[in-house]
């Protein structure tokens, strides 16, 4: 059995909720494993002594278990919990497959008596009092509630679809067909003119105001086609509009102002939205600045008519009396208007293409600035008269000594973050910030309101506070109205998504108002409902809404039943697991902790807990893993339920049924002692040991012996059920050390952009792998050989590293390609050594490499097909876990030409494709000839049978068409995959795989139209114009290949041998594909790119300005969560490739190397080379990125990147 250490033992604690912060391979799955075993065993458990029994139904019929009822336990009268009771949720069908497996494995190895000497595997277990109640038990697991949090969601929700959907449905959308229903469905929303065709397309409600806001959504997006790209960007990100909707409407409500989500929203709720981050400084922040600019200005006031009044010759609109007015006003009293403040008076000190940039410079030459049109309206010292030279001198430099505080202030950390949200403020609420400003000024905007001007102004604008809240509320209404009719769509073909089935748990678990209720019940219980708030196990909202509904029997009895399906619902499921748990989106998170409130109660059920969670939950996830923004997952849930877990446990710190399980400075390991030898696990040797029930696990102690004993932050926690798993079972102990030292710089506070929960913390890990092998940190620098001649002749091969026309991209695959085929052939490495200028053979130790230990990962697809290629020439077995679209790869483009000929056999530009293909093999010539002799409306596939090149091909292309004549679809492609040279001459794994999906596709659409080879065929079409929508070539993992992969799709994995290419470019394309459907949803607030005029630059938008610093800040954030999970992946060599600059050189004469290191900021590579020098400089040791005075430094300073 697997020895605990103490860390996972405390995991294994039943009495407490826990909160397992479990770091990259520190055997957190295994923990999961058992602590799920221990709950089906435990008689003694928190959720046996608070929690009834769930619905227990006997197994029955004949042959349902092999031993006979007297030979176990009845589950009725079973002590602990059943599998039907505790919920496993994982975040893939993979990894809940395997944790099943371990799960079954060790319920497999429990004896109710000693195992013999013949039983290896046995493990005696004295809480088991017969030998089929493991038998029982692992009957129970096939119908378990081990899956995805999708998979759960379903099997809850379906014994009451009834209940919940307006168009009940049995199918599930196939992947390749919902991007078809979404065209169609915006295809829709254009079509609509009318109330009745609005009613008829489906929109439940609210049909004027849908078509309102639909045509004002056209002109303010820039036109049809814009505006359907942002709703086809909501329709994607569906779920997280409600959510951002729900934080809004809760916002307003905590403000207490009177918004129910209906109609535009109150500005404030915007404004607060925007300074909510810098809420807690703000105040004090703009305090000192106004009395510090005050003490500036004040100097000049006495001078006016020498320093101000000869600057005012052509118009007294300057910065000077701008600044006057700010501060001869107090500050404003409300946050929003505090921070639109400060950015009027930054406007006044410094340049605007200054502010915009991360170092800005405020009071440019000592005075104000003179450019954008707005003169300063302050003379410099020269032009002074009317002034002795010494008193000149005086003023301007008491002025002058006033300015290093103000820098000072205004470029601290705390500044910088406000000048960043403070322009978001101000063009949301300028207030008469513009009106200090020439009227010819560039800065001076108009405000862009309704009626929209048909065209342009000559001055710029701004979008105003009020057409801002109005695009909100119709971006809402139109998606709702969209939602609607996707769903009408669905129900006419029968079927329905994920998404609906995550509305209607929200609906069946009263997370909202049920869609099914909306048309019946009254607007105030609809909005009651809608209130869930941030305790989504509570249910006040639901109280609420049945007193509203007191004067209303039916309605009430109608919401009471559902109130009363959730309070059993509830009583199902007395423990909760879930796993990967910072990849939560806040949308799942209220629909698990829904099923965590009170349940249903019963006369003779306990009391209940302290805490206000009912069954006993444990959350095990890695904030720093936490990589699945796109599916709007936060380390902000993680960090909420954390907080929440321990909130709960201190509430039931004083629970009397548990004192009995409980020790001071201790946690409890449930599993008993003394039916085996070690302390708290078990064995199949029995040495004598004094029996115990369990054994305590104290919260100070370390889990190697000899360390120091925990005390502090860490040490409360832990007793409060945060528990951090700390050793690394995977990774080699050097190589681990110095990602310790790397990540605690890449996860360093001084690099967030923006202050939030969104940041990980570094976690340093005890390497924990038995081994005594030294782990290898490689680090590939292509750089260009002397540039060469291109050889004319085609069959001499080109020397990538001295082509001309190679990119930075070729030289790092090809050098990557050459390191792979070296340690797969333990081929000699040669490494130059700069000290004495030779080169030096590098021999690699431990066992060989195989292809199969081989994981590369890239952050980007783009380059994929150049890195297979150039490792295939060196005939090493790769696969890719994505190679594209579907319909674009070689093998299916003769399929697809042979399903156009079954469609339309006339179509000569399918006979081409199918005559070059491998299938009949035409040179350019016989096509030529061949197609030149058909005549026009003649079948394709016949002239081809007369003109083929050979006379297999003759007999496979008459054996295709007489299938055809039968109508046998399928076994038409079948015959040309058995019988044609398709998969010779694509003979790799891949292309098998993608002819088989293309086969399962067809299938899928065939079963749906009533196999018509030309209804087949038209969808197939439609599907190839999605284009990056369409389905994706996606492989299953060869055994004995390399590996490439997304980091993505890495997690959870692990290999030998880890590759991260394109270390130096991984990020730099991020933020701007994030924006490109110009719609950004956060939790906190949605925002749409405003374009009126395509033809003139975009208002400036204080929204989207907002949006996306905060998109940009959280980018970032999970740019360096994304470095961990790719570098944590190996357990033996760690090879990293890219170049950090754009100069890097290699005299082969002298032996010089040259390096420039200076990584552009946005990528990964920056982020590598900052933690280098974090390693380099805890070891003390010299190295390029770290000079000997940083050396000497008690804290390491900032990277400065060489200049050119």
């Amino acid at each position: 059995m697997v020895e605990f250490n103490n860390s996972q033992r405390l995991g294994l604690d039943l009495d407490r909720h826990i909160a397992l912060d479990a770091g990259a391979g520190t055997g957190k799955t295994t923990v999961m494993a058992e602590r799920y075993v221990q709950h089906l065993f435990a008689a003694e458990q928190r959720a046996t002594h608070l929690t009834p029994p769930g619905p227990r139904t006997p197994m029955s019929g004949l042959g349902a278990l092999r031993a006979p009822k007297r030979e176990r336990t009845d589950v009725t009268a079973w002590q602990g919990l059943l599998p039907s009771e505790v919920v496993a949720i994982t975040f893939t069908r993979k990894s809940a497959a395997e944790l099943k497996a371990r799960i079954r494995h060790r319920l497999s190895q429990a004896r109710a008596l000693p195992p013999g000497p013949e039983d290896q595997d046995g493990v005696f277990d004295p809480r088991l009092r017969n030998e089929g109640d493991v038998e029982m038990l692992l009957s129970g697991l096939d119908e378990a509630p081990i899956s995805t949090i999708d998979a759960f969601l379903n099997q809850l929700v379906q014994p009451y679809i009834d209940l919940v959907a307006l168009y009940p449905s049995n199918q599930q959308v196939t992947e390749e067909r919902k991007p078809l229903m979404v065209k169609d469905t915006l295809h829709a929303v254009w079509r609509i003119r009318s109330i009745d065709d609005a009613r008829e397309a489906g929109v439940l409600n609210h049909h004027q105001a849908f078509l309102d806001a639909r045509n004002r959504l056209v002109a303010r997006l820039g036109g049809q086609d814009q505006a359907e790209i942002v709703l086809g960007g909501l329709l994607d990100r569906s779920l997280f509009v409600e959510q951002s909707h729900r934080s809004m409407i809760q916002r307003a409500e905590d403000m207490g102002l009177p918004w129910n989500g209906r109609g535009p929203a109150p500005v404030d709720v915007l404004l607060d939205t925007i300074a909510e981050p810098v809420a807690a400084l703000l105040p004090d922040f703009a305090s000192v600045l106004h009395q510090r600019l005050s003490g500036w200005v004040q100097e000049f006031l006495p001078y006016h008519a020498q320093c101000v009044a000869p600057a005012e010759t052509e118009t007294q609109l300057t910065r000077f009396n701008h600044l006057v007015r700010l501060t001869t006003q107090p500050v404003p009293q409300q946050i929003g208007e505090q921070l639109s403040w400060v950015w009027k008076a930054l406007l006044g000190i410094s340049t605007a293409s200054g502010l915009v940039k991360p170092v800005c410079s405020f009071f440019p030459r000592d005075l104000l600035p003179t450019g954008d049109g707005w003169p300063s309206g302050l003379l410099s010292k020269t032009p002074v008269r009317n002034m002795t030279k010494d008193e000149k001198d005086a003023l301007y430099q008491r002025a002058k000594n006033h300015l290093p505080a103000l820098r000072t202030h205004l470029s601290s950390a705390d500044g910088t973050l406000i000048r960043l949200l403070a322009r978001s403020a101000f063009l949301l609420n300028p207030m008469d910030g513009f009106d200090g400003m020439p009227l010819d000024s560039a800065l001076r905007l108009d405000p862009l309101e309704d009626p929209i001007p048909t065209e342009a102004g000559e001055r710029g604008t701004y979008v105003s506070a009020s057409l801002q809240t109005q695009v909100l509320s119709d971006l809402h209404v139109v998606h709702t109205a969209c939602n609607q009719i996707l769903a009408r769509r669905k129900s006419l073909d029968n079927m329905h998504d994920f998404d609906d089935m995550q509305r209607f748990a929200a609906d069946l678990l009263l997370a909202r108002c049920p869609d099914i209720c909306r048309h019946r019940y009254p607007p105030a219980v609809i909005d009651a409902l809608d209130g869930l708030g941030d305790e989504p196990w509570s249910d006040a909202h639901v109280s609420r809404a049945l007193t509203l509904l007191n004067d209303r029997p039916t309605l009430q009895e109608d919401l009471a039943r559902r109130y009363a399906i959730l309070g059993e619902l509830r009583r199902q499921y007395r423990a909760f697991i879930i796993d990967e748990y910072q990849d939560t989106n806040p949308s799942h998170y209220r629909l698990l902790a829904r099923l965590w409130g009170r349940r249903r109660h019963h006369p003779d059920d306990p009391a209940r807990p302290l805490g206000a969670w009912d069954p006993t939950v444990c959350i095990v996830g890695d904030m720093k893993q936490s990589i699945y923004r796109f599916r709007q997952a936060e380390v902000s849930v993680m960090r909420r339920a954390v907080a929440s877990i321990r909130a709960f446990n201190r509430d039931e710190s004083g629970e009397q049924r548990l004192d009995h399980l409980r020790q001071p400075g201790c946690g409890r390991d449930p599993r008993p002692v003394g039916g085996g030898g070690e302390t708290g696990s078990f064995s199949n040797l029995h040495d004598g040991e004094p029996s115990a029930p369990h054994t305590f696990v104290p919260f100070a102690e370390e889990d190697q012996e000899g360390r120091p004993a925990i005390a502090g932050e860490r040490l409360v926690r832990r007793s409060e059920g945060h528990v951090d798993l700390t050793s690394n079972h995977r990774t080699r102990h050097d190589l681990m050390e110095t990602m310790n030292d790397m990540f605690d710089e890449v996860f360093s506070p001084r690099y967030h952009a923006l202050p939030g929960d969104w940041h990980a913390e570094a976690q340093r890990l005890r390497p924990a792998r038995a081994t005594e092998h030294s782990g290898v940190l490689e680090w590939l620098l292509p750089i260009p050989g002397s540039i060469g001649e291109v050889p004319a002749d085609l069959d001499v091969a080109v020397n990538t590293f001295e082509d001309p026309n190679a990119s930075a991209v070729h030289l790092e695959h090809e050098l990557l390609a050459d390191r792979l085929h070296a340690l797969l052939h333990q081929a000699p490495t040669r490494v130059w050594n700069s000290d004495t200028s030779e080169w030096v053979t590098v021999h690699d130790e431990g066992p060989p490499v195989r292809a199969e230990d081989i994981m590369i990962l890239i952050n980007s697809r783009k380059h994929l097909p150049d890195l297979v290629d150039r490792l295939r020439a060196r005939n090493i077995p790769v696969m890719a876990d994505r190679q594209g679209l579907l319909l674009m790869q070689p093998v299916v483009q003769p399929l697809m030409a042979v399903l156009a000929l079954m469609a339309r056999p006339t179509m000569r530009k399918a006979g081409v494709v199918l005559a070059r293909s491998p299938v009949v093999g035409m040179t350019e010539g016989e096509v030529h000839q061949a197609f030149t002799t058909l005549d026009a409306d003649v079948a394709v596939l016949p002239h081809l049978i007369a003109n083929a090149p050979s006379q297999s091909v003759a007999e496979l292309l008459e054996n295709l068409q007489r299938l055809i004549s039968w109508g046998a679809v399928y076994d038409v492609f079948d015959a040309v995959l058995d019988d044609s040279d398709l998969l010779v001459a694509h003979p790799d794994d891949a292309q098998r795989q993608f002819a088989e999906a293309w086969l399962a596709i067809v299938q899928s659409i065939g079963n749906e139209t009533g196999h018509d080879a030309a209804a087949i065929h038209r969808r197939m079409v439609e599907i190839r114009e999605l284009g990056r929508q369409g389905p994706q070539a996606i492989t299953k993992p060869n055994a004995s290949a390399v590996q490439i992969m997304t980091i993505h799709g890495s997690k959870g994995l692990q290999a030998p041998v880890v590759v991260v290419s394109g270390l130096f470019s991984a990020g730099k394309a991020d933020a701007s594909m994030s924006v490109q459907d110009n719609i950004l949803v956060t939790p906190q607030v949605l925002a749409g790119r405003i374009q009126p005029w395509r033809a003139n630059d975009r208002p400036q938008d204080g929204l989207w300005a907002f949006a996306a610093e905060m998109n940009k800040a959280q980018d970032k954030a999970e740019l360096r969560r994304k470095f961990y999970v790719a570098l944590t992946r190996v357990k033996d060599r760690l090879i990293l490739t890219g170049s950090p600059g754009n100069a890097s050189t290699f005299d082969e004469e002298t032996g010089t190397l040259s390096v420039r290191i200076a990584p552009d900021p946005r990528t990964m590579g920056r982020m590598f080379i900052e933690g280098l020098r974090r390693a380099t400089w805890c070891a003390g040791g010299g190295a390029p990125w770290v000079t000997q005075q940083e050396l000497q430094e008690t804290t390491l300073p900032l990277f400065k990147p060489q200049r050119s």
